[in-house]
């Protein structure tokens, strides 16, 4: 009898201890989380939190000159005197921003290939400005009755924007298409977790 409960106690034993090693063998392991949809929508939304950091700051530094002669004679006004040319040189700095509206930006996702293809919109000069204390005079000359005025100093600032934005207009929209997808890239890389793949236009 004793030998018979031995027994029964025994298997019970190696019963529960069965149960126990199963039940924490088979334990659910926890699931990952799981990421964001990945939509059209949520692509836009994100490349519009990182709007201004896809803006490229371009700044510059140039040497530029600037002549006027006076005309003497209104009815020879190609008429003039060497020496009623006024002139100055100097060398300034200058900034442009450029960035894109991301209203126009397109998002065509395809799940089939998991592909995300962005397609930006030509980038536009959103600001150019000159830096007033950078500017250094090497040399100026008064004409005859033409003496050297503010507002000579303000229409050749303009011009001289004008001229280099115009000069430098497929560079600086290169570099800042180039700028905007590597931001876009790093951006979008670390917040996409699924298999997608980036392309951008």
């Amino acid at each position: 009898m004793k030998l018979t409960l031995k027994l029964v106690s025994l298997l019970l034993l190696v019963c529960a201890t069965v149960v126990t090693t199963v039940f924490v063998m088979k334990k659910p392991e926890p699931v990952a989380p799981k990421g964001p949809d990945i939509t059209s929508a949520f692509v836009e939304q994100q490349i519009n939190e990182i709007s201004e950091l896809a803006t490229l700051h371009h700044h510059y530094r140039k040497n530029a000159n600037y002549q006027d002669a006076k005309k003497l004679l209104e009815y020879m006004p190609d008429w003039r005197i060497n020496k009623s040319i006024k002139e100055f040189m100097l060398i300034y700095q200058g900034d442009v921003k450029l960035g894109y509206d991301l209203k126009n930006v397109k998002v065509n996702i395809d799940p089939v290939t998991k592909t995300i293809l962005i397609t930006l919109p030509e980038p536009k000069i959103l600001s150019h400005s000159i830096d007033f204390e950078s500017i250094q005079v090497l040399w100026e000359k008064k004409g005859w009755f033409n003496d050297i005025r503010f507002e000579d100093f303000k229409q050749f600032f303009i011009t001289e924007q004008k001229k280099y934005e115009e000069e430098n207009n497929d560079e600086l929209k290169r570099r800042a298409r180039e700028h905007a997808k590597n931001i876009i890239q790093l951006y979008l890389g670390s917040v996409i977790k699924d298999d997608y793949r980036l392309k951008l236009d």
